[in-house]
């Protein structure tokens, strides 16, 4: 399977950085992404939270677009119920053009309840506001002129001229945690990010009784937290004030995932999983070997990792960067059996409600 990095750029709240110099750090993780082999950059949007956590992908991807030559870029996710359709349609295809073909959406359908109030959008509204600017999206990039008179958007004789790069477009992935999202997801075509949670097996299904199969699709997990250091103490001593930061930034926000969370201190002794996986965090060989235990035989084709958890120095991060990359990568490149169906965890939707759609 591809190896992709999905670190947020975000602050640890007690001890922030300043922006510019936070920004400057992790894009030079991002770089040495590129040069280390990772398949994919993906850049995620959120919004006033109190870790200043990245609100906007696109701005990050069209700045990696010039400054990277190799590695894809996508948003994981991109909440498209708060941007304009033709807008974004726009955007995108700027940043497939920068990037020269290589961008790669993956799309949320179910923003956190605070973010819908203060953007005036009804939280029943974002599932069916969403997957009606996909429509309009994709009719703007395969198109050279239409008109769409739908439940939430109405535009007559558009015609977008600066279309991407990729044909018929960049590709489009749903995180999709709840069985709505993943049969309208399946039976779209479009692939599957937060793979291995609860809708997995909901949305193969669907594939196949679209006429579908996995040979048309991509599967990609959901990010999956990892450290590593020389020895385990270090890498926890490193990680786990931010690991703690990253769950409680959700269970300030009302998700059923961070219940039970351990303090700093306590969290590297307990058995506590996000979502229902557990932290990749210790030495190169205690990695791997809980690695290989949990995706040797994965039904996916792309693992997502964070690094760079809050409040982590910039040393540590690009050390356990390079260090999975030389030392655990080689053999994640030939873990996944894609035609497997997973046992999903029990809690595995990241919101404030619990699943969504």
């Amino acid at each position: 399977m591809d190896v992709a990095i999905a670190s947020t750029i975000r602050n640890l709240p007690q001890r922030p950085l300043p922006l510019p110099q936070l920004y400057d750090e992790f894009f030079d993780d991002f770089l040495l992404a590129d040069e280390l082999g990772y398949s994919h950059i993906w850049q995620p949007e959120h919004h006033f939270a109190k870790d200043q956590h990245n609100p906007s992908a696109l701005p990050v991807l069209a700045a990696l677009a010039r400054q990277t030559r190799r590695i894809r870029l996508g948003t994981y996710v991109l909440l498209l119920a708060f941007h304009h359709p033709i807008l974004l349609a726009e955007e995108a295809a700027m940043i497939d053009i920068l990037s020269h073909g290589r961008l790669d959406l993956a799309i949320g359908a179910g923003p956190m309840e605070a973010e819908c109030e203060v953007f005036d959008i009804p939280r029943s509204e974002t599932f069916g506001r969403t997957y009606e600017a996909l429509q309009i999206v994709q009719k703007c990039w395969t198109e050279e002129e239409f008109s769409h008179h739908g439940k939430y958007f109405h535009f007559d004789n558009v015609r977008m001229t600066t279309k991407p790069v990729q044909r018929p477009h960049p590709p489009l992935f749903m995180a999709a945690v709840g069985p709505q999202s993943a049969k309208r997801a399946a039976t779209r075509g479009y692939g599957l990010a937060m793979a291995l949670g609860p809708a997995h097996n909901t949305y193969l299904d669907a594939l196949e009784g679209s006429g579908r199969s996995l040979d048309d699709v991509k599967l990609v997990s959901g990010p999956v937290a990892v450290h590593i250091a020389e020895t385990t103490e270090q890498a926890w001593d490193e990680a786990e004030e931010g690991l703690h930061a990253w769950i409680s930034f959700y269970g300030d926000r009302g998700s059923p995932m961070a219940a039970g969370l351990p303090p700093v201190g306590e969290l590297r002794k307990s058995d506590f999983t996000f979502g229902g996986m557990p932290f990749f965090v210790g030495s190169v060989e205690k990695v791997k070997q809980r690695m290989r235990e949990f995706f040797a035989e994965a039904p996916l084709d792309e693992l997502c990792l964070a690094f760079h958890h809050p409040g982590m120095s910039a040393e540590a991060s690009r050390r356990a960067i390079t260090l999975f990359a030389e030392e655990v990568m080689p053999e994640a490149r030939t873990w996944g059996d894609r035609t497997r169906r997973p046992e999903p965890p029990q809690h595995s939707a990241i919101g404030p409600k619990g699943l969504r759609h």
